[in-house]
């Protein structure tokens, strides 16, 4: 990054180790939560967070504005360090003033002695506990080794049991007072080790979007979202889309069902019940065993669909003549010609008219069905 010549910057690098003296793996942030302002340059610098991974060694190197330039202000601010690796993990403010090249060594005091008031924490004989013993930090402002529950073997999750009723405000509530920035950092991280390095899986942004990155190493290549859906007799669908209509209610439009078919719609079909308007006497539904029933069904790419039967009897059909007609909202724009099978094996062509009316537009005599079964048109 570069910046104004005017504004005083300090590099700030060093090295971490564990315990047994190997290069650490993870991430130093230094996050500046205010504008600086340089009226010399008529320059503004938002605020935002200074990120450093560390290599392979160790070692780390970050370049910031220092806090006490006499040509910026404000003058004496401070960062908020967040130290995010396998050997130390760390938040404070700090101050970076005006100098040569420091290490965090230099900058982040050395606690000799337990703050006051003094920390506590749960010894591991009374893990799972209400109440148990409790105690300082030892003298370095850690938790001693002996104190930290052996995770190493089976670990058994404990349950934790609330009210059954409704909860009446939500556990975690994320609010901004405006818009953030680019550079703001994520609402929650999960972070995972492997080999050795600490990456960054998944994520809820500034946004609250959801983020995921596949990640190699030990764990291979996973799908970044696995939907389980279709157990035992559980037929809810694993995706869902809805829009909110005129009057503020959600709609369904479609969605991906419990066996992975996308489903364009989600509308029940809608039954024809208007069948030889006419009263000529000729027509009616075919109700015959395994037939489906007449009926409707808009899609949301704007595709209406027909299915069922219309029985004509020995007079047979007459052109012009209006055999059935379709619920109100399902008329097309313009008249569609369909060519409908029969099971007398002449296919009769069929209008449907923009009133909704289904007019057969072929004279044939004798007793057939005209199929609407997966006949179709789009609006």
């Amino acid at each position: 990054m570069t910046y104004p010549a005017s504004l005083g910057t300090r590099t700030i690098a060093g090295v971490i180790l564990t315990a047994d003296g190997n290069p650490a793996a993870g991430t130093i942030r230094l996050t500046r939560a205010i504008p600086l302002q340089g009226p010399a340059d008529d320059v503004t610098i938002q605020p935002g967070a200074h990120t450093a991974t560390l290599d392979a060694a160790g070692a780390y190197s970050l370049t910031v504005p220092v806090a006490d330039d006499g040509d910026w202000s404000p003058s004496g601010w401070a960062y908020t360090l967040d130290v995010d690796t396998t050997a130390w993990r760390y938040r404070a403010d700090i101050a970076i003033p005006a100098g040569p090249p420091a290490s965090l060594a230099d900058l982040v005091p050395t606690t000799t002695t337990a703050p006051d008031p003094a920390s506590t924490y749960v010894t591991k004989a009374s893990v799972g506990t209400a109440t148990g013993p409790a105690g300082p930090l030892d003298g370095s402002a850690l938790l001693p080794a002996g104190q930290v529950p052996d995770l190493s073997g089976t670990y058994t999750p404990r349950a934790y049991v609330g009210p059954s009723t409704a909860l009446t405000a939500p556990l975690l509530s994320v609010r901004f007072s405006d818009v953030p920035g680019g550079s703001a950092v994520n609402l929650a991280e999960g972070h995972i080790t492997i080999g050795g390095q600490l990456r960054l899986a998944a994520w809820l942004n500034e946004a609250l979007r959801y983020r995921a990155e596949q990640q190699p190493g030990g764990f291979g290549y996973d799908h970044l979202i696995t939907l389980i859906g279709s157990y035992a007799a559980a037929t809810g669908v694993l995706l869902r889309f809805e829009r909110r209509d005129g009057a503020d209610q959600r709609v369904t439009t479609g969605g991906i069902d419990q066996d992975g078919r996308i489903q364009t719609s989600l509308y029940a079909w809608q039954p024809i019940t208007a069948v030889d308007p006419d009263a000529t006497g000729r027509y009616s539904e075919d109700t015959s065993t395994g037939v489906a029933s007449l009926a409707v069904r808009q899609e949301s790419d704007d595709r209406t669909w027909l299915r069922g039967r219309i029985a004509v009897t020995s007079s047979g059909t007459t052109s012009g003549h209006v055999v059935a007609t379709l619920p109100t909202g399902h008329a097309p724009a313009h008249s569609q010609l369909l060519s409908v099978p029969t099971t007398g094996g002449i296919a009769a062509p069929c209008e449907i008219m923009t009133t909704g009316d289904i007019v057969v537009r072929r004279t044939q005599v004798g007793a057939f069905a005209l199929s609407l079964d997966g006949l179709s048109y789009v609006r």
